[in-house]
This record gives C-alpha cells, structure tokens and sequence, in this order.
C-alpha cells in the first residue's frame, strides 16, 4: 500500500482525487456536511425590486451569510433567469427552419455537473411553459461524478413536478466514455456551466522561457517527511501531448471579435503572447487543460452529434500559484467568506475540504474541440465553435427587464464580467444535412 502512495503521480491524477475520489473528494466528501455548491433556500432574488448595484451586492451577501461554506453559481444566483435564456438558445436551435413544434425531433439534453438542481429545474419549467409539445416527448439527462448531488438534482425536478420519463441523473465521470452508455449519433445539446474549472489539470515546465522541451510534473510523497512535492520528469503522457498540440492549433484557428470568421494568424499572434504569469524563477510553467481534452474527446465518440454549451470564467482573481493559467485553490468557510491557499499540495487532514478551480482559456478550448472534433470518424469534417461573453449571450437571449435594478444597472450583464460561453455553430457537417 505505501508503495503505491509513495509512488509519482502526473498532476491530474492528484487533483482528479482531490476533487472527486470517493468518500474523500471535495465533490464527493461523505462527511455529513452540505454538499459545496449552495442553493438559495429563499427563492429568486426580485432584481426589479432592488436600488442598483449596492443593493444587489447587499442581496448576495445576505443570502451567502445563510448558506454553509459554500459557493453559488451564477444559474444558482439568476435563477430563473439564466436558464430562461440558455432555452430561448436551444429552442431556436433546435427549431432551426421548422416553425412546428408537432413534427420536430425529440429535444434531448445532458447537462454535466448540475449541482443542486437550480438549472435543470428551471430548464424544464421553460421548456413546459413556452413549447409544451416539445417539452412532452424532451428527455434530459444530468451526469454528475457526487451522489449527493445527483440526488439533490433529481429531488429538486421532481419537487416541480418533471417525472423520470423527461429527467433522469445518473452518477458518473462525464469524461469517461462509461458514464454515456452506448454510442448514440442522435442529434442532442450537451450543458457544461462551471464544469471546466473543475476539470483536472497537468502541469509542464521548460528551464528557458519560450525553447527547449517541455517536461511534465509528478506528484510525490517524501518517504520521510510525508509530504506531497512536485518534480519534472521528461514529457511521455500521450494526453499532455495532445493537449500541446491543441494549444499549438490555437493559434492558427485565432479568430478576430467575439465569433468571427475563420481567419489564420500567425504563431507570433498565438495564445502565446497572451500570457504574461510566467514564473520569476527564469523558467516556464503551464498548466495545461487535460482534463478538457479527455471531456471533448469522449463527447465527440460517445454523442458525435451533440452540439456544446459551456460557460465558466476565462480569469480569475488572486491567484497566487506561479505559472500560465495557474488555478485558484480556496476553501469556503461559513457565510460566503474564503480562505486562498499558495500550493495544491495540501496535507492529508485538509483532505477534501478546497476547491481548485482553473480559468479557462476559451481560444485553447475552441482548439481543444477543432482537434478532437477532426479526430472523428463520425464527422464528416471538423467544427469550429463560436466564443461569446456572457453579456453577449445575454444580451441575445435573456429578459434583461427582469434582472434590472432601479439604476439600470443590470448584474446579469455587469457582475460576472469574467465570464464567457463556447458555442457549436449549428451543425452544418451532417452526411444527412436537416436544412
């Protein structure tokens, strides 16, 4: 046994437990505390009815200071709002040309990582309230890796009244093709909203910025102190080295403006020169997107049809983890308030109590997907998406009266300005084209 703890483990592999290991994880922690994705137990917040933006800050203080140590998202915050506009999207999607709800294909969903429930519940209120012949022969799936969460999903749909034939959760790791069941090639939306962040990373380092090899990170025990220490070893992890290569890809699927036109730049314009958080140490670190690469390439063989919606945050505040794209590793405590740690490699005591949570790099994941995408043998050639920000979507989408404030500022557009959405354009790579 100690053998196998002592021995190096690649960074995901660290953080894949960190998060989620059974019993243990942060997601997945059986301790008999509140699951760390809160829900506001007071009902909707009634924007209308606040002063501006003072009084909306004032709001989710109050509401935080009732919850345990845990986060709320912001389908959780703009609830009902949020997922009001994330179905005018689908709807119009999945209606493309047809003005009839009678003849249309059925709606299928799954939303990965749903938390407690807020979005799936309020996805299918709309649905039943504004196309009910579509919401009739619907199916919606949640795939969350916690029990407790799943459960918590599946509790709060039925509490609105949607039967298991329209809702179903089943408890998996969305990135393993085992928690899809059999390959479909039907026509369905697949939902991620804060699931990227969440995703394991790994870590690759090179002595002189910009040349040389890359190497990869290991994680190991020191057999005589105990504690967990990182140490590069030369790069042979086949993931870390597609995931490269989707980052290389990046710059040459580089587009101007929100969701432009496909327009190749050069590598001088990559992704690359983005990133000012290099290490002060003369070398370079970069923690790279695996697990977004494993969670794409199992969607493309397991739904080759399936048309994405992700959103999550492309910065985050107060990092104090040196290196590009370095994650955020706090811990909520009661009330809302956080406590930022400098180092992922936490002792064993503070075992599934911190979130590590990434910023995600939307130009890399539009690589990450052309690639994996193209890899395909069910399409017929690669897709590239589009990248909006969320007030862009919102702006397109949502009922902006309803979460106005008396000063006319509007949270839904200005709070979470960090935040962007991945889109698949409507599919036009079909062999047997609907349009």
């Amino acid at each position: 046994m100690s053998a196998r703890d002592d021995a190096p483990r690649l960074l995901r592999h660290h953080l894949h437990d960190a998060l989620y290991a059974p019993r243990t994880g942060y997601f997945t922690h059986d301790a008999l505390r509140r699951t760390p994705v809160g829900r506001m137990e007071d009902g909707a917040i009634d924007f209308r009815a606040l002063r501006g933006q003072d009084d909306y800050f004032d709001e989710l203080n109050r509401r935080y200071a009732k919850l345990g140590a845990q986060w709320l998202t912001p389908a959780e915050i703009f609830s009902p709002h949020y997922a009001d506009a994330v179905v005018n999207y689908v709807l119009e999607t999945h209606r493309g040309d047809e003005d009839q709800d009678e003849g249309l294909e059925t709606l299928r969903v799954y939303e990965i990582g749903g938390g407690t429930g807020t979005f799936a519940t309020g996805f299918l209120d709309a649905v039943r309230r504004r196309a009910p012949k579509v919401y009739e022969k619907m199916r919606y799936t949640s795939i969350d890796i916690s029990k407790p969460l799943a459960d918590a999903q599946s509790a709060r749909v039925r509490a609105n009244g949607h039967g298991k034939g329209v809702h179903t959760a089943v408890v998996g790791d969305a990135t393993t093709v085992a928690a899809w069941g059999a390959t479909k090639d039907e026509a369905c939306f697949v939902i991620a909203l804060e699931v990227l962040d969440n995703l394991p990373h790994d870590r690759v380092w090179r002595p002189t910025r910009g040349e040389g090899e890359w190497m990869q990170t290991v994680v190991q025990k020191n057999s005589t102190t105990g504690a967990l220490e990182e140490r590069d070893a030369p790069l042979e992890d086949a993931l870390i080295e597609r995931t490269l290569q989707a980052i290389d890809l990046t710059a040459d699927l580089a587009v101007s403006g929100d969701g432009g036109a496909y327009r190749p730049r050069g590598i001088m314009h990559s992704i690359r020169s983005a990133f000012k958080s290099l290490s002060s140490s003369g070398g370079e670190a970069w923690f790279v997107p695996t697990g977004a690469v494993k969670l794409m390439e199992t969607l493309h063989a397991a739904r080759p049809n399936h048309r994405l919606i992700a959103a999550d945050f492309d910065s985050l505040p107060n990092v104090c983890i040196e290196g590009v794209n370095a994650p955020l590793v706090a811990s909520q405590r009661e009330g809302g308030r956080t406590v930022d740690h400098d180092t992922y490699l936490l002792p064993t005591q503070q075992e599934g109590s911190v979130d590590v949570f990434f910023p995600t790099c939307f130009d890399t994941l539009r690589g990450i997907d052309f690639m994996t995408s193209s890899h395909n043998e069910h399409r017929s050639n690669a897709r590239l998406c589009s990248i909006v920000t969320t007030k862009k979507f919102m702006t397109d989408y949502a009922d902006l009266n309803a979460t106005t404030t008396g000063s006319g500022y509007n949270p839904l557009l200005q709070d979470f300005t960090n935040t962007k959405f991945l889109l698949s354009r409507v599919d036009v790579h079909h062999d047997h084209d609907h349009h």
